[in-house]
């Protein structure tokens, strides 16, 4: 038999298995979300469909791996490769900068990168034993004879050290602290096997941060890192911690075998029974241990691509997994929380989305149920080419209602205690604000006659092409129109624009109903950004994703009034104090508090708004409109 696609016919043998949308997305490195607007377009195409399930052949799906992977279909690719990147990356950061071996590792990357060699996973694993020889030896001398079998399973072949003379030029030197192993592993790794694995490394200085903060005043207790890749954690827990009570846990069979020689180095031992009771290859969410602990560490992985197998069991034993999508470190720190004593503590660093954003409110359920956040640091951007602003978060677990009072809060300006207990719901954990910032807070929620957008506005996502450089233009025709993006927005305005599009609704990945790029009025807001920017439209101009649509339906309110209150300083202090994103989402637009207020109270600001609108350099009138705006909160 044969399916038709939209570059020809892809011949198929037989039909030995059918594979579903989510498991063709997951071998594509792609969210389902993409693969249902791919089958819209008719970009991929599925031999079965039964109800609102589809299914692909499985040679239909290893043909269309082939043909991306080899670039024969460019097709997809524009969209997928964000995920599919390739080759190797030196993580610096990973260690400290200062180390002796830093220097020795980078040419190492760089001989390989500029040789365009990829190495194998047996490869990669015969270099890491090669150089953790060296590495005990360099600790251990005469005593390595003890720590060789930690060598040689990882393994006991030399191919890959005859094949590239250059990896006897590097020889590492034992350096306390510092996981040298798992920096060459990280480094020579390739980038879509980590994404896969959810797997980002953990920048030295911040582990650091989290255990100085966990282990200030530590006297005793048992310790695991449920992830425990190949054990920086773990090195750099405090002299006085007992080997013991320090269990490590990853399903990375090499970052284990890694992390055991680190453990071993670190407390000077070679007991394999002992070494292989404390860290195991096991999977942390899915093992029967009965065992709980103290204090729970570490960095979750985060969009770890789960099978189909792993989210059936997740559904029906984690609250969590009660999603279409699953989010690993949700899951992570539910069975976390599980596995703690009574006021046991837990440490994880995870993104800051864990505190605001909608799908993970089963988790800040969970939180405010059984536990209080003691300690959050915001730390912004942390991990080398992620942008995702992180947070270290120190949980108390006491089987407890949640209660803010005694919590410290650090964030990049300011370091400040919450002295009340405050009125928290899983909604939205807002610890951005010390005290008097959280009074405001409260008043600007708490005024009279107050309105919100929530059920009263369309909200639009721009234009997805899935090819901008198909689609776009810098130039100007009869067929096309002008598209902005995020920008070509400022308050109140619009910049000239400087990209052009034929509109073919049906040929984007993604696209709003016509009627609302073509509304009489609407306002367009940036979509990245840590600043509230909205402006008017009245052109009925198109957009792309990264700038979104809001249209007003609020009786009695004109959208000018409500775009005043939106670019206004009071809703920017709302906005950054209560959510602290990076991105605005209509769940936050939805919160932001808008007196409502009559036409006579409404008219002095519309007409602030056209005159800004009609003039240039405005900063003046902008500031004049913000004093209007407070004498209404």
């Amino acid at each position: 038999m044969s399916l038709a696609t939209k570059r020809g016919v892809i011949k198929i043998k037989s039909m030995s298995r059918l594979i579903d949308l989510e498991e063709l997305c997951q071998k594509l490195l792609v969210s389902v979300a993409t693969g249902k607007n791919w089958i819209k377009l008719g970009k991929i195409v599925p031999s079965k469909i039964e109800g609102r399930k589809v299914y692909f052949g499985e040679e239909y799906c290893q043909e269309l791996i082939k043909n991306l992977n080899n670039g024969q279909n460019s097709n997809l690719k524009s969209r997928r490769n964000k995920k599919f990147k390739s080759g190797f990356n030196l993580y610096k950061s990973y260690i400290s900068k200062d180390s002796k071996n830093l220097s020795g590792i980078e040419k190492l990357i760089q001989y390989f990168e500029n040789n365009d060699i990829a190495l194998k996973p047996n490869e990669i694993s015969e270099l890491v034993a090669y150089y953790s020889e060296i590495l005990i030896k360099s600790a251990f001398d005469k005593e390595y004879k003890n720590y060789k079998y930690l060598c040689e399973e990882i393994s006991n072949t030399n191919k890959t050290i005859l094949k590239y003379p250059v990896i006897k030029d590097f020889k590492p030197v034992y350096e306390q602290n510092e996981d040298i192993l798992g920096l060459l592993y990280l480094s020579l790794n390739n980038i879509s096997s980590r994404k896969s694995l959810g797997a980002y490394f953990t920048p030295t200085d911040v582990v650091k941060k989290l255990i100085q903060n966990t282990f200030e005043n530590y006297s005793g207790g048992t310790i695991i890192d449920p992830c425990c890749g190949s054990g920086n954690f773990i090195l750099h827990l405090p002299q006085n911690t007992c080997m013991q009570d320090i269990f490590g846990a990853d399903i990375d069979e090499l970052s284990v075998k890694i992390a055991r020689i680190n453990f071993a180095l670190k407390y000077k031992i070679y007991d394999k029974n002992f070494i292989y009771e404390h860290i195991k290859i096991q999977n942390f969410l899915t093992c029967s241990n009965k065992q709980k602990f103290d204090y729970i560490v570490g960095n979750p992985p985060w969009a770890y691509e789960f099978n189909e197998e792993e989210r059936k069991f997740f559904k029906n034993n984690f609250k969590t997994a009660q999603t279409s999508a699953i989010e690993s470190y949700d899951v992570i720190t539910e069975k976390a929380l599980q596995k703690l004593n009574d006021n046991g503590t837990l440490s994880f660093i995870l993104p800051e989305a864990v505190l605001n954003v909608k799908i993970h409110k089963t988790l800040r359920e969970i939180i405010t149920q059984k536990a209080s956040v003691k300690y959050i640091e915001y730390l912004g951007e942390t991990f080398d080419g992620v942008q995702c602003p992180s947070v270290i978060l120190r949980i108390l677990y006491n089987n407890k209602t949640f209660n803010s009072k005694g919590l410290q809060v650090k964030t990049k300006n300011k370091t400040f205690t919450i002295n009340t207990n405050r009125e928290i719901t899983p909604e939205i954990f807002d610890f951005n604000c010390d005290d008097n910032e959280y009074k405001l807070i409260k008043k600007i929620e708490n005024i009279p006659n107050k309105v919100t957008l929530k059920d009263n506005a369309v909200f639009a996502l721009g234009i997805v092409t899935g090819n901008n450089e198909k689609y776009l233009s810098k130039t100007k025709n009869s067929n096309n129109e002008a598209i902005l993006k995020g920008k070509d927005i400022e308050k109140f305005r619009i910049k000239s624009p400087e990209n052009y599009i034929v509109f073919k609704p049906d040929s984007f990945q993604q696209c709003a109903p016509q009627s609302v790029f073509r509304a009489k009025e609407k306002l367009i807001y940036k979509f990245i950004s840590k600043k509230l920017v909205f402006a008017y439209d009245d052109k009925q101009m198109l957009t792309l994703n990264s700038s979104n649509i809001l249209i007003p339906k609020i009786k009695g309110l004109d959208i000018k009034y409500i775009l005043a209150i939106l670019n206004s300083d009071i809703a920017q202090f709302y906005f950054e104090k209560k959510f602290n994103s990076v991105k605005v989402l209509r769940s936050h637009l939805e919160q932001i508090p808008i007196p409502y207020v009559n036409n006579q109270l409404q008219k002095p600001i519309i007409e602030l708004v056209n005159k800004i609108l009609s003039q240039k350099n405005n900063n003046k009138l902008i500031s004049e409109l913000n004093l209007k705006i407070r004498d209404l909160y």
